[in-house]
């Protein structure tokens, strides 16, 4: 596994204390580069949706943007794979189309016309009728449409444009908003509200003009009614939402979430995955998230007669506000011969993993991404890990095809996911299961009393529909582990059928106290293809790095003197980590531990390679202690070693200042702003000292 949180947490802890980590803000079109600005407000104006203009905006980098363009074509490119993107192609030649046709003598380019949008989105029509140079009616074009029910349009339909002047371009017509009145060139002597006669009228002159002018869709009999159609109002609107409807836009959301980490080449090939995600209390009262996920296809590379597969999973736990708690990196990589790819080619996949987390509600996403087959597949679930445990609460039930026992060789020395004490569970994503399983259910039951271990009974009773049809009862004095249930169900008396699986704990004078339901399901068939698991292990005497997972979660969330206690403890056991000395020193420095906090990366300053992060906190924590001189020490080797940056010079120029050494703040300042000369603060600094030696 690659610790990418020792890293990026690392990193992130440094951007939180020194606010120079920005969330991604949402940008007005007018901000964006002109080439960036042109695609949104022009290029696509009329078929990108709302959610990737949204997305869009929110975008930092221009190769972000650029990135993002590639998705959007490629996500509407009907023949995926194929170098010609007959979309793209086709919604280019319909703006050309509709600049050179319907900008001839207007004012504005001919994509900003009614006719010009309604062709960007609707395409050629099936016919238009052309009215013109009548004494009594305004100048009308009729177009007609049809065979677009997919996007919830009627099957056929009129779209009408009318010259409200002698000249001028055309404007789409409403039978609600203008009714037949509009396409007189004198104001008709009748009641405005009387739209029948108006109609009649109209249809004196021409009838097919009169035939839209109450109604867009053919057939309808709103002239009949005498009132124009709302049916027509309707559709005008749908119209403008049909690109919405041409592609599925959950991959902007995607993109937002992942950018950085999937890339274009994977944006065309997303594959569903199902998952169960299970939190855990382990036996020192730390909560662990077992969970699996199973995408929908195992592709696999080639190379001679080996097979092989790289998957990468991007995990990320956020509050219930977005705000980042945890998140990871971590490869899966399996290799096999030809026998082993050939008994494996039909059974599902399925990674197993965990990892330890604070308590608190959160939403926890995981991107799976195929390296060798260019594919990816993604989650987001919501979890709950309970704080102080006043009531008593059972988990979850964990429907499990089988187990394995654990409690020698190798199974007390790791932690492996979906492992219980000495029992190893094995989970399907989907609950399923034949008539020859023993089906075992796991539950957990946490904050239970003396009393109820003593006399309690946990019941399982099983439903097909309404019909009870078998029930277990098992007095909590049989587990070893009252807190951990693991129990075996025999199914050979079961037919096939859903069910319903109830797990209710009941207290000494029989009243049941909590009641869980799982469903599950017994095929007709004689086997089922069980998964094919990787899964990875952790060792269980190495408990630091979990300490320094749980830190960086407190450090997230705020909890400062919590996620001191975690790295103190990661520290004292793994010394040497340089990550977790820093990590320390962040936390102690928040919490005005300044001591504390150069003390903790002394060790680390005399190496030959000392990392920057330790330079700069040992300059950081010196400074706030009025030692000065020290902290230029530091600030200055940091440059040294690593390069000039602003950052650094500012700092230097601070405690120069403080040391009433003016040139030489001076100096700092204005090195400063040849790096970046938009920095109106230290600008301000640095004219303030004009006058100062």
């Amino acid at each position: 596994m690659k610790e990418y949180g020792l890293k990026l947490g690392l990193l992130i802890i440094f951007m939180a204390c020194f606010s120079i980590f920005l969330s991604a803000e949402k940008k007005s079109p007018k901000d964006l580069p002109q080439k960036y600005r042109k695609w949104l407000e022009e290029d696509v104006v009329y078929i990108i949706t709302p959610k990737e203009k949204e997305v869009f905006l929110q975008l930092e980098t221009d190769n972000e943007r650029s990135v993002f363009m590639e998705a959007f074509w490629k996500h509407r490119n009907p023949t995926p794979g194929t170098p010609d993107n007959e979309y793209k192609r086709e919604h280019s030649r319909r703006v050309n189309h509709a600049n050179h046709r319907f900008g001839i003598g207007s004012p504005k380019s001919g994509w900003k016309t009614d006719r010009g949008r309604i062709y960007i989105i609707l395409g050629e029509p099936m016919s238009i009728e052309t009215y013109e140079s009548s004494r009594e009616l305004r100048d009308t074009e009729i177009w007609f449409y049809q065979d677009m029910t997919k996007y919830g349009l009627p099957n056929g339909f009129n779209v009408v444009f009318y010259r409200k002047g002698m000249a001028g371009d055309y404007e789409i017509y409403s039978p609600v908003s203008d009714g037949p009145h509009a396409f007189f060139i004198q104001t008709l002597e009748v009641d405005p509200a009387d739209y029948l006669e108006a109609y009649y009228k109209l249809n004196d002159i021409n009838p097919a003009i009169a035939g839209i002018s109450m109604s867009l869709i053919p057939g309808d009999m709103s002239a009949v009614s005498g009132r124009p159609s709302l049916a027509s109002e309707l559709l005008l609107q749908n119209i403008n939402l049909k690109p919405q409807k041409e592609v599925d836009d959950l991959y902007a959301r995607k993109f937002l979430d992942f950018k950085g980490i999937v890339g274009v080449e994977y944006s065309t090939n997303y594959i569903s995955c199902d998952y169960i995600i299970q939190p855990v209390r382990d036996s020192s009262s730390v909560f662990f998230i077992h969970y699996l996920v199973a995408p929908e296809r195992f592709s696999v590379g080639k190379y001679d007669n080996n097979y092989n597969a790289l998957f990468i999973l991007n995990g990320r736990v956020t509050d219930l506000d977005d705000k980042l708690i945890y998140q990871f990196e971590k490869e899966f990589s399996a290799n096999f011969d030809e026998d082993k790819a050939r008994s494996i080619a039909n059974l599902p996949f399925q990674i197993n993993d965990m990892f330890p987390l604070i308590s608190g509600d959160f939403k926890f996403s995981l991107l799976i991404k195929n390296i060798v087959s260019k594919e990816f597949s993604s989650f987001e679930n919501e979890i709950s890990v309970p704080d102080k445990i006043d009531t008593m609460i059972t988990t979850t039930p964990l429907l499990c095809y089988s187990t394995k026992n654990m409690e020698s060789g190798r199974g007390g020395l790791v932690m492996r996911p979906f492992q219980v004490d000495d029992t190893l569970l094995f989970c399907d994503s989907r609950p399923a299961f034949l008539t020859s399983d023993r089906m075992t259910v796991f539950f957990q039951l946490l904050g239970f009393s003396p009393e109820l271990v003593k006399s309690g009974n946990v019941l399982f009773s099983i439903q097909k529909g309404e019909q009870e049809v078998k029930t277990i009862t098992r007095a909590l004095s049989e587990y070893s582990n009252p807190g951990n249930i693991i129990e075996e169900i025999p199914l050979s008396e079961f037919i096939p059928e859903n069910y319903i699986l109830n797990v209710s704990v009941q207290d000494q004078t029989g009243e049941i106290i909590q009641t869980l339901k799982k469903n599950f399901f017994i095929t007709h068939g004689t086997s089922l293809p069980r998964p094919f698991i990787q899964t990875k292990t952790l060792p269980a005497a190495n408990y630091s790095l979990n300490n320094f997972r749980i830190g960086r979660q407190f450090y997230n969330s705020g909890k400062y003197a919590e996620a001191a206690r975690e790295f103190e403890t990661a520290l004292r056991q793994m010394p040497e980590i340089i990550d977790f000395a820093t990590s320390l020193a962040q936390t102690y420095f928040i919490l005005g531990r300044y001591d504390e906090a150069e003390a903790v990366l002394t060790p680390f300053l005399s190496r030959e390679d000392v990392k920057y992060e330790v330079l700069f906190c040992s300059g950081r924590a010196a400074k706030a202690k009025g030692d000065y001189q020290k902290a230029i020490q530091h600030f200055r080797k940091a440059m040294s070693h690593f390069g000039l940056n602003t950052n650094l010079l500012n700092l230097i120029g601070e405690c120069h200042i403080r040391l009433s050494q003016i040139s030489e703040a001076r100096a700092a300042w204005k090195k400063s702003l040849e790096i970046n000369p938009d920095q109106p603060d230290i600008r301000k600094n640095l004219e303030g000292l004009k006058n100062r030696k």
